[in-house]
């Protein structure tokens, strides 16, 4: 699932969540997607940052959720992941038995086939430690890195089943 369609899918509280994130610990990602998002929606940063905080999020979340700006929402959900859920994507690798740097970082290449057995426990895992929307982010994002996916990834996908509420205005 491309990035643009995540943000569509997920709750309004966690885009929310992960722009504000993004504001406070990663301030030079957080600019750059300011200046691209503007860039793309034909208006000038300063129009962007002169405004309210909560405002700038809900005007950065919006843009995400177009697919004219995949690279910037499919990048912001890497960092976010990346540095602030390194712990979830050790997990998951761990469970795969995929080597990894104790950050979520694969060392080499992905596999080209997994352990459908070992997806479904490693997504159970997940599943029993963090919220189902942040394990549904990272298996899609993970399902990205090779073209078609893993179809035990999909499977695994499937199970995150997102609330109701997930993806509808708040």
């Amino acid at each position: 699932m491309q990035a643009h369609l995540i943000f569509q899918k997920i709750s309004p509280g966690l885009g929310r969540g992960i722009i504000q994130w993004m504001r406070e610990q990663e301030k030079e990602v957080y600019k750059a997607a300011v200046q691209t998002l503007a860039q793309h929606r034909k208006v000038r940063p300063v129009y962007i940052t002169q405004k309210h905080r909560d405002q700038q999020t809900e005007f950065l979340l919006e843009s995400m959720k177009m697919k004219l700006t995949e690279g910037v929402g499919e990048n912001v959900l890497q960092v976010w992941l990346m540095k602030g859920k390194p712990a979830m994507l050790a997990d998951f690798l761990d469970a795969l038995g995929i080597p990894h740097d104790g950050k979520g970082g694969v060392e080499g290449d992905l596999p080209e086939s997994l352990d459908a057995d070992k997806v479904a426990a490693g997504a159970e895992t997940l599943l029993s430690k963090y919220p189902a929307e942040e394990v549904f982010v990272y298996l899609s994002l993970f399902q990205l890195q090779r073209p078609g996916g893993w179809p035990e990834i999909a499977a695994a996908i499937e199970k995150c089943a997102l609330p109701a509420t997930a993806g509808s205005a708040s």
